[in-house]
């Protein structure tokens, strides 16, 4: 078996190539050529856009395009043949042996050898990395699954990932975060002070100030402020960051790599940064316009600017205060240079949908260093709501009323946390209803996917009960013995492969879920057609060969689907 759609992918590809070489049509967008490999809408077993959108660009009408497809699609050892419709699609069907040989290797798991696009590629991969000022909430969650995911994705498709998390443990809000703290820990004392609007109000801070109290009693009461407010600072850090690390276990998330903000600024790389902008002379001396829609009592001041209008950015952006002091930009700057120096193939951000207007700066940041557009990826998710009993939980970090990670997986557990953050496209915005997603049917999509494992699984071991059992030199040829139903969803098992392929080159997990959907209510639908019709059933133990060739393809099915929660990270239960 090989990335078989891949190939022909492949292949339509150099035949268009050849087609504009030779003059026979206009150049064409080859990103719009695609194939269908899963919907039920196609004619065929696989089918293509490719002629739909060729034949609109024939410049030659002597040449006849389908007779020279026709001839080369005969080089393809999978294809049986294909017919093109009314409509202009192609549509094309395999050969059996080759389905055959093909379910065979996803049985023996030999696909996995089949899918190395990454080829060891080093890729670093930072995600989370929300501010340790508070515990992660709602609003962390998705990219914290979607960054794990897409990592196991990269993964499994062949590149060597780094999992890491920038930890902003410098600068403003960290100050008022070891305010606010030791506010909280004076108020322990029946101290008369009350929090500022801009500082950290939530309940977590009281229970932190606790554990000073608990350790140190009233010793810093009358301390002086500077010493007192360092003690602080890395008491809350160390605290607040420990607490993140566990919520994130809760999911289990872990991470390879956690890289302080603190340390970039000592290690002095920022200097670094400075002489490769300069060299290119890409620093400046300047005054920035006033931002839009600032009310404020702003006023003109000289900083050095970063020439980022000239890149990829649509203004230029400060790299130092006028008090002298770098920008949270600059130490950012500072850090993605770090990680250029650590030799990746390839950086990916996932950031909040808030954080978009940052991009342009950030990639022209990265092609001043790495003259590189493709090296940077910056992804972002959208919002997540929270729905309970059908109303949206009204939040507000302002005020502390936020919902926890941990207070989430407390109502709904790991799994349906897991598997809804990355059940749609991560610009899309994800409505997440607490009550539906412990619901046991199939309107819980994660109850109904693993259920389609314990109901496969029910079967191969009811056979294996019965001593029905396939012998490891078992030559599965009798497709003869399947439904047609059983045969369509054979097909699309074989396509796994290139879903994965798909999956990792486009960024888009969500891609997985979708399949995941489409071949369990395939399965539920052939299990559901037994119930009603005896011939239908999976067993039959009058005909054991037709009950093998069953067995044969249900445990192909399973491999499938628990490679598919290995990479979501939910469980694949045996019964249920």
């Amino acid at each position: 078996m090989n990335n078989f759609i891949k190939d022909l992918s492949d292949f339509l590809i150099d035949f268009t190539d050849f087609l504009e070489r030779n003059k026979f049509i206009s150049p064409i967008n080859k990103k719009q050529i695609s194939i269908d490999y899963s919907s039920n809408n196609k004619q065929g077993d696989l089918a293509t856009n490719f002629y739909l959108i060729a034949k609109r660009k024939i410049i030659n009408e002597d040449f006849n395009i389908e007779k020279e497809l026709n001839e080369r699609i005969k080089s393809i050892e999978f294809i049986d043949y294909f017919v093109v419709s009314k409509n202009g699609f192609i549509n094309f069907f395999l050969k059996d042996e080759f389905v055959l040989r093909s379910l065979k290797e996803i049985y023996s798991k030999n696909f996995l050898n089949y899918i190395n696009y990454g080829a060891d590629k080093k890729i670093n991969v930072e995600f989370v990395s929300a501010n340790p000022t508070g515990p992660l909430h709602i609003a962390h969650i998705r990219g914290a699954v979607f960054g794990d995911v897409l990592s196991s994705l990269y993964t499994k498709t062949g590149f060597d990932v780094t999992r890491e998390y920038y930890v902003n443990d410098a600068g403003s809000q960290i100050d008022k975060l070891s305010n606010s703290l030791l506010k909280r820990y004076l108020q322990l004392f029946d101290k008369k002070i009350e929090l500022e609007e801009d500082e950290y109000p939530g309940e977590y801070l009281i229970d932190i100030a606790k554990k000073i109290k608990n350790e140190d009693g009233d010793k810093w009461i009358n301390f002086q402020h500077e010493e007192t407010i360092k003690y602080f600072k890395n008491f809350a850090l160390k605290n607040i960051l420990l607490n993140i690390k566990s919520d994130l276990e809760l999911i289990n998330i872990k991470f390879d790599k956690f890289t302080n903000e603190t340390e970039i600024e000592n290690s002095k790389i920022i200097d670094e940064l400075f002489s490769i902008l300069d060299e290119k002379k890409l620093l400046y001396k300047g005054i920035l316009e006033k931002p839009k829609g600032d009310d404020s009592d702003w006023e003109p001041r000289e900083q050095l600017l970063f020439r980022s209008s000239k890149l990829l950015d649509n203004e230029d952006r400060a790299l130092k205060k006028s008090n002298g002091e770098w920008t949270y930009f600059a130490n950012d700057a500072a850090y993605h240079l770090d990680k250029c120096k650590r030799n990746f193939d390839k950086l990916v951000n996932i950031w909040g949908s808030d954080h978009i207007g940052y991009i342009p700066r950030m990639n022209s940041l990265i092609k001043a260093i790495k003259d590189d557009e493709s090296y940077l990826n910056i992804l972002t998710c959208q919002i997540v709501s929270l729905i309970q009993n059908k109303q949206k939980i009204k939040m507000s970090k302002r005020s502390g009323n936020f919902v926890t990670l941990a207070n989430v997986h407390s109502k709904v557990g790991k799994d349906p946390i897991r598997y809804y953050m990355i059940s749609t496209k991560n610009e899309t915005a994800i409505d997440f209803d607490l009550d539906a997603v412990v619901e046991k049917n199939k309107d819980n999509k994660v109850f109904y996917c693993q259920y389609a494992h314990a109901r496969a699984s029910s079967v191969i071991n009811k056979a294996n009960e019965l001593g029905i059992k396939i012998k490891n030199d078992y030559n599965f040829s009798a497709i003869q013995n399947l439904t047609n139903e059983e045969v369509k969803l054979i097909k699309k098992l074989i396509c796994y492969p290139y879903l994965l392929y798909q999956s990792s080159y486009y960024n888009e997990p969500h891609r997985l879920i979708n399949y995941l959907e489409e071949i369990s209510s395939d399965f539920h639908s052939i299990w559901n057609k037994g119930k009603d019709n005896e011939s239908l059933r999976f067993i039959d133990e009058k005909n054991v060969e037709k009950t093998i060739s069953k067995i044969f393809w249900l445990e192909s099915f399973r491999v499938v689907l628990k490679d598919i929660f290995s990479i979501i990270d939910i469980s694949a239960p045996e019964t249920m």
